[in-house]
């Protein structure tokens, strides 16, 4: 039987991405646990897979995203599923696809293939499309990239 939780990643994590749905979890996994991102990949698939590269080549500090992704989740970035609020802790959110944004009370995207980022004291919110290839392209991930470091 494959565990749900609502929350993968540390639990102060000052990056938090929001998403609809979690991935199917190992039975044994626990939220204690070293995440291993390739075992999450295997048991949930390719739409899995490009989620975790979306995030890996956004939150990557260099641009060697292939490197970190087995970091991805460990460090200070952290994934909430379904969430009707904004973490308390959390300095850069990205609300990824509009159910995610209507589950927070935000306005949904409406240009394809586009990000918003909406600054609030101390904390930065950015409304991206679902992380999928197709949606959130090499172009709106490097436009972000650029947007995020310069504030």
């Amino acid at each position: 039987m494959m565990k749900k939780l609502a929350q993968i990643g540390p639990k102060n994590a000052d990056i938090c991405f929001y998403l609809p749905n979690p991935p199917r979890l190992p039975t044994n996994w626990q939220a204690s646990s070293n995440l291993n991102i390739e075992e999450l990949i295997t048991l949930n698939g390719n739409h899995w897979r490009k989620i975790f590269v979306i995030m890996a080549k956004i939150v990557c500090p260099t641009s060697d995203w292939r490197s970190y992704l087995p970091k991805l989740l460990q460090q200070d970035e952290s994934i909430h599923f379904g969430k009707t609020t904004l973490c308390p802790n959390g300095k850069i959110h990205i609300v990824c696809g509009q159910q995610s944004a209507q589950a927070l009370s935000l306005d949904v995207l409406t240009e394809p293939q586009s990000f918003r980022l909406i600054n609030q004291v101390n904390q930065q919110i950015c409304l991206l499309p679902y992380l999928d290839y197709r949606q959130c392209p090499n172009s709106t991930i490097d436009a972000l990239r650029c947007a995020l470091e310069a504030h």
